[in-house]
C-alpha cells in the first residue's frame, strides 16, 4: 500500500478543479450549494489553507480552514454569528474535511496542526443524518 502524502496545490483552475470534484463526492458536501462550495474551496486554495492528502497521484483527503480571530471563531461555534477571515488572527476554524478513508482523518489532522502550531482551533461537524453537529475548540493558553 503506497504512502499517505500531504501538500497544498497551487491557486489556478486545474487545482480548483480537481478539488471541488473530490469534495462533490462526500457528504453532506454533496448536497450543499455549488455556488457556496466553490467560493469556499476557491478562497482556501487560494489563501493557501488548506492540505490534500494523497495515495498514488490521487487526492483520498481534503481539510481547508480560515485564518480568524479567536471571537470570531467562539461567536461561530456557538452559532451566534458568522465567521469571517482574519488574516492575522490568532485562530483557525476548520470549515471542510472530507476523506476516502477514516483512516485518513487523523494523519491529516495532524499535519494540518502542523502548519498552524501557534493558533487555537475550531470546528463544527454536520451529520447526514438527524444528528445534532458537533462543535469542537483546541485553545491555546497564550492565545
Amino acid at each position: 500500500m503506497s504512502k499517505l502524502l500531504f501538500t497544498r496545490v497551487p491557486f489556478n483552475p486545474l487545482s480548483l478543479g480537481l478539488v471541488c470534484n473530490f469534495i462533490a463526492h462526500y457528504p453532506p458536501f454533496d448536497g450543499y450549494e455549488f455556488g457556496q462550495m466553490v467560493k469556499s474551496l476557491r478562497y482556501q486554495i487560494e489563501q493557501q489553507t488548506h492540505l490534500i492528502g494523497s495515495m498514488d497521484d490521487a487526492i483520498v483527503a481534503y481539510v481547508g480552514w480560515i485564518v480568524t480571530s479567536r471571537d470570531i471563531a467562539e461567536t461561530w461555534v456557538a452559532n451566534r454569528g458568522p465567521l469571517n477571515p482574519d488574516p492575522g488572527g490568532n485562530a483557525i476554524a476548520a470549515t471542510v474535511m472530507a476523506t476516502r478513508s477514516s483512516s485518513h482523518i487523523l494523519p491529516l489532522i495532524k499535519e494540518a496542526k502542523l502548519l498552524n502550531l501557534d493558533k487555537s482551533v475550531y470546528w463544527k461537524r454536520d451529520f447526514i443524518d438527524s444528528r445534532d453537529a458537533m462543535k469542537r475548540a483546541v485553545r491555546k493558553r497564550d492565545a
